[in-house]
């Protein structure tokens, strides 16, 4: 790497060589690497290929997801939510044992492996919700059960908040056809205070679709609402948990 010492402060490629500022300066390099053309036709790069098929794939199978769970993109993340489910996504393709390297897909994978997705990693249903859900994954439903409780001493306090919500939402993806379907059930707003809360038990159906995956996630929402009904949701949307409970 060379550095201009000349008053000419160029920017920019010419020819070979490209010009650009440093923190330290003017500097110059040689483009090199390898060409696109090569990674594409050379046998040398025949491991390259296969490697860029399958992340492209995990990158697809990762904007599904984030896609078909959109209502809970929009509430609880972190900044890292596509990251992290292209991580997942990826080993979920690299466990497909029945195709050939390079052409591994994220459908014939242990999909199982996406269970206990965290939306958001600065908070989690574990730490905001002090009473376990039950979950109930029959062949037609899934039921997700929390038993009788007092919200202000078994939900995490959260500033300037007044009450919860808690969803139960199914994302049905066809990774062959690239197509997904969303459905919810929540709880309402639910006053965070002393009063007992009584068992609540949310229910969606498990639909039986071909070539289709059922993801089925439990969110927990954080609001306030006025004296004169308004509701506002929590503007710091990392405070909100959701999780992937049941996969099939």
């Amino acid at each position: 790497m060379a550095r201009q010492s000349s008053f000419l402060k160029l920017e920019g490629t010419i020819g070979d060589i490209t010009f650009y500022k440093g923190r330290t300066g003017f500097k110059a390099r040689q483009k090199g690497g390898v060409s696109k053309d090569r990674i594409l036709k050379d046998p040398k790069f025949r491991r390259t290929r296969e490697n860029l098929q399958e992340f492209a794939r995990a990158a697809n199978a990762a904007k599904f997801l984030k896609d078909a769970f959109r209502g809970i993109a929009l509430k609880s993340s972190d900044g890292s939510l596509h990251n992290r489910l292209y991580s997942i996504a990826t080993k979920v393709i690299y466990s497909d044992t029945l195709s050939n390297r390079g052409e591994r897909r994220f459908e014939l994978g242990n999909i199982q492996l996406m269970k206990g997705f965290q939306f958001s990693n600065q908070s989690t249903i574990e730490n905001t919700l002090f009473k376990q859900p039950q979950i109930s994954d029959e062949p037609d439903s899934v039921t997700v059960t929390i038993q009788a409780m007092v919200p202000a001493t078994y939900l995490r306090s959260v500033v300037n908040t007044t009450h919860y919500r808690i969803s139960l939402i199914r994302a049905s993806i066809n990774f062959v056809d690239g197509t997904y379907s969303e459905e919810s059930v929540n709880s309402g707003e639910i006053p965070i205070s002393m009063n007992e809360q009584e068992e609540l038990a949310l229910t969606l159906p498990k639909p039986s679709i071909p070539n289709t995956h059922h993801f089925f996630a439990m969110a927990l929402e954080y609001l306030q609402v006025l004296e004169n009904g308004s509701k506002y949701d929590l503007y710091d949307l990392t405070q909100n948990p959701a999780t992937i409970l049941v996969v099939s």
